[in-house]
């Protein structure tokens, strides 16, 4: 893969700040923000008013940030972020109680949610439209690999909240390295309006999709597991994040051969899949088959509609953030706060029969709207990259039986 020609120091710096910043939400969203409630507070409630904090403030902050960086200098915006992340990350290393934790909850949301957007902006507009997936697939599997490492490195080096707190500070550090690099000014553009972009045709045809994926994803919170299947959640768990990373990889690369709807109709098609095996779910083998399903669909949709979809569709404007904050951030956000919190209050459970017939139908539905939806990868970029390969593939044939008349 050619590295763009716009800017290879502009490109890597945007990398760097992506993987360190996303690597850092998950480390807290799949480990950390867990962990250090359930130390501080051991208490549901608490636990779940801690997660609404932290969701709820990067939703908030997400808004907020794509607000103010279109209205300062980018590296001077940048900095300030990244020193908040740094110091809130380091503070939690005192042990100050529960509401103090509740207080960092808000703290670690904004933390992540006030500069993400300005990242994925920063991404798209030093990337081409035909290498956007490739580059974000690739950055987002890194961005994985460092979360996967780190997690499986803490039980033999004995890395206990502390030191893993020190180690998402590290990758906060790492941000402010990346940025003294290479100038990262904002591409001009037309600023748009949170109306035109809530009623454009283009946004809405791919956030309603996305919007019941996330839905359907959140009602899986109420779903009722046997003991049994509970036995191999761990497993399960981690052979649907290995299905997610390796999947997100090619993902990104079938964007930019065969256009954005396909690999995101694939997804959504696996997704409906996946849930009909949730709901015949009566062993732990099938139960595992239904998280290797669900792991690819999640790979294959949210790569290419988090970064590389909502990319396309933003990048004549001057208000990328703007796109991000909305699609990227509130939308996966308040639905898994809203299903997940709700689900932990009220201790209610569906069985797994009857909420698969659901699911699936939501699924299946969320078809429909991106079948009729336009294409964000230009037709011309597709029709020149299948000429490329089929005159790469001519030019084999020829030589092959040159070398052959040789002989």
């Amino acid at each position: 893969m050619k590295v763009d020609q716009i800017g290879g120091r502009k490109l890597f710096v945007a990398a760097i700040l992506f993987c360190t910043t996303l690597a850092w939400f998950y480390i807290f969203h799949t480990y950390l923000l867990d962990l250090m409630l359930n130390n501080a507070g051991n208490n549901a409630v608490y636990v779940s008013v801690g997660k609404l904090l932290f969701y709820g403030a990067a939703v908030v902050s997400g808004i907020v940030g794509s607000l103010i960086s279109e209205r300062t200098e980018r590296k001077r915006f940048l900095w300030f972020w990244l020193t908040l992340s740094f110091l809130s990350t380091i503070s939690l290393t005192i042990p100050l109680g529960l509401e103090f934790s509740l207080l960092i909850s808000i703290l670690l949301g904004t933390s992540f949610g006030l500069g993400f957007p300005t990242c994925q902006a920063l991404l798209t507009e030093n990337t081409r439209v035909d290498s956007r997936g490739r580059i974000a697939g690739v950055v987002i599997f890194i961005s994985f690999v460092v979360v996967v490492t780190i997690l499986l490195l803490a039980t033999p080096l004995k890395l206990g909240i502390t030191e893993l707190l020190m180690v998402c500070a590290g990758l906060n550090a790492t941000g402010f390295l990346a940025l003294s690099i290479a100038p990262i000014e904002r591409e001009k553009g037309p600023k748009k309006s949170w109306g035109y972009i809530l009623t454009s045709k283009s946004f809405a045809s791919y956030a309603i999709p996305w919007l019941i994926f996330n839905i359907a994803n959140g009602l899986l919170s109420f779903g009722k597991l046997s003991t049994d299947i509970q036995s191999v959640a761990v497993t399960g768990t981690a052979l649907e994040f290995l299905a997610t990373i390796f999947t997100a990889l090619a993902a990104g690369f079938l964007a930019d051969r065969n256009g954005r709807k396909q690999p995101m109709l694939a997804g959504l098609v696996m997704l409906g899949i996946g849930y009909v095996f949730f709901g015949i779910v009566a062993t732990p083998e099938s139960y595992l088959v239904y998280l290797l399903v669900e792991g690819i669909a999640w790979g294959l949709i949210a790569v290419v509609y988090m970064q590389v979809i909502l990319g396309d569709i933003s990048s004549q404007t001057g208000s990328k953030e703007r796109f991000y904050a909305l699609g990227g951030i509130m939308i996966p956000f308040l639905t898994r706060t809203a299903f997940s919190v709700g689900q932990e209050l009220s201790g209610l459970s569906v069985p797994a029969n009857s909420l698969s017939t659901v699911l699936s139908i939501m699924t299946f539905l969320s078809v429909i709207p991106l079948i009729r939806v336009p294409e964000t990868l230009p037709e011309a970029k597709i029709g020149e990259r299948k000429l490329k390969e089929h005159i790469e593939k001519l030019g084999k044939i020829i030589q092959e039986s040159e070398e052959t008349d040789q002989e």
